[in-house]
């Protein structure tokens, strides 16, 4: 009997290791890992059926933390209106069994909900990795017809608008929105990802009278000053490490400050992280980062504001 115990634990362990759910579903696998209102939400969409009996599925599952996080105004709405909350669950929805091991940094991976991406993306060799934005805890949970990824938050808001939309339909960016189109860069942010460190207004305001005017700051300079806002990648605040050196377009590198999750870039601090868009992500700051005076050549403060 004991020989017999002894083979069976044996045989859970080497499972374990090699990631067999045997008989539970994705949708049944996500309930095991804490993720109840999720799946209570997948059977309000009406979709429990499709995603218990077809597949193969990937489920990136918010964790029941994760809903908590989310208001009272939004659960309400979600429960009230099927087709925005059948829309939310798509989106955590992939077609295939995909594990981690097969995802590049900032590779896009087509939701269920048609014409929306996942984006993946991998920081410090992988020890953290994020599905658009949000941390997974908890990764390759297998079930017999699929996989079940577990996530830090709701992928919500869904991205809607690229950078330069997100920008200029936000009243708080129309000075940062106004200095791209000036420097003619309104066309090299449509393309990245990039990750866009945005000066709100106040920071703008702060800056000495005139300072963006041609004569004040030739079209180089303000060039020069925009992409020391902006990084090539998608650089969400999960990724994000004190002491983080990273280089920015403009070349220099701008150096991440992160304590107790509050965010700083240089000296500015992050008012708002992880906006979602559709060509990177969009973190508001609370000033203006400068290397350098570039009429005058001398040394500025990192910011301004």
């Amino acid at each position: 009997m004991r020989v017999y115990c002894t083979l069976v634990c044996l045989l859970g362990v080497v499972a374990g290791l090699l990631g067999v759910v045997s008989g539970r579903t994705v949708v049944q696998v996500a309930h095991d890992l804490h993720a109840t209102t999720f799946t209570s939400l997948v059977a309000k969409a009406g979709l429990s059926h499709q995603l218990g009996s077809q597949g193969p599925f990937t489920l990136f599952a918010p964790s029941d933390a994760a809903f908590a996080k989310i208001s009272s105004d939004v659960m309400t709405k979600l429960s009230h209106d099927k087709d925005l909350l059948a829309k939310v669950i798509k989106y955590h929805v992939a077609a295939g069994k995909q594990l981690m091991s097969s995802f590049s940094n900032d590779i896009e991976i087509g939701s269920w909900e048609n014409g929306y991406k996942i984006r993946i993306n991998r920081y410090h060799n992988g020890q953290v990795m994020t599905a658009t934005g949000s941390n997974i805890s908890s990764r390759d949970n297998l079930g017999s017809n699929g996989v079940v990824h577990l996530l830090d938050d709701v992928m919500f808001p869904l991205p809607e608008n690229s950078i330069l939309q997100y920008c200029a339909s936000n009243q708080n960016l129309t000075q940062l929105t106004y200095s791209f189109v000036r420097a003619n860069l309104q066309y090299d942010i449509q393309g990245g990802p990039f990750t866009v460190f945005a000066p709100i207004e106040a920071a703008f305001d702060a800056l000495p009278t005139g300072f963006l005017n041609t004569e004040f700051l030739t079209l180089s300079a303000s060039r020069n000053l925009l992409q020391y806002h902006y990084i090539r990648g998608t650089y969400y605040s999960a990724g994000l490490m004190d002491g983080d050196k990273i280089q920015t377009v403009q070349g220099t590198d701008v150096v991440i400050h992160k304590t107790n999750g509050a965010v700083m870039v240089e000296n500015a601090k992050v008012l708002q992280a992880d906006i979602k868009v559709t060509n990177g992500v969009v973190h508001l700051i609370d000033k203006v980062l400068l290397v350098t005076d570039h009429v005058s050549g001398e040394s500025l403060p990192q910011s301004i504001g």
